[in-house]
């Protein structure tokens, strides 16, 4: 099955996954460094997610050779792949309300580029596999949406810089 298309969109969804599997890694680290353990932990369970999608992804490209593409030749509608936590929105006191809503974000821009990919393309096998990938990134949103709906409202305030930074004497 030697599909153009098809290895094109797998090849920017397993680097989709793996930025963010990465990003998300990052971001357990960091926030367990900060002591802000639940949010480390929620992390932690994106990045287990993140691995999921990218064995599924890797399951679908058995057989296809991939194309390798260099950084600048991935097609993202931003400068980072779509589901990559952006650093400018992170903070390391998020509360965990604040993390879920930013995973929300990343789940529904991963969801935007794969329908993208499904309605732009020309190619029924492509078609079928974006579909379903959006479709499962949709699922992880709405799973979301029900646990930032279970979580207290918190305000700006929490991302104040309010301790002074421990300088050596």
């Amino acid at each position: 099955m030697s599909n153009k298309q098809l290895a094109n969109f797998l090849a920017h969804s397993v680097e989709l996954e793996s930025e963010a599997l990465e990003r998300y890694l990052e971001m357990a680290d960091t926030m367990e460094i900060h002591h802000n353990t639940e949010v480390a932990q929620f992390f932690g369970r994106m990045a287990s997610e993140a691995r999921r999608h990218l064995t599924e992804v890797t399951e679908f490209a058995q057989g296809i050779t991939l194309p390798t593409l260099r950084a600048w030749e991935f097609s993202w509608p931003e400068a980072e792949p779509p589901e990559t936590l952006s650093y400018e929105a992170q903070h390391y006191r998020m509360s965990l309300r604040q993390a879920m809503e930013l995973a929300l974000q990343n789940e529904r821009a991963a969801e935007l580029f794969y329908r993208n990919a499904a309605e732009n393309s020309t190619d029924e096998e492509t078609v079928r596999v974006a579909t379903l990938f959006a479709d499962e990134e949709h699922e992880h949103g709405a799973q979301l949406e029900t646990l930032i709906a279970e979580q207290p409202v918190t305000g700006a305030h929490l991302l104040v810089e309010d301790d002074d930074p421990h300088m050596p004497e």
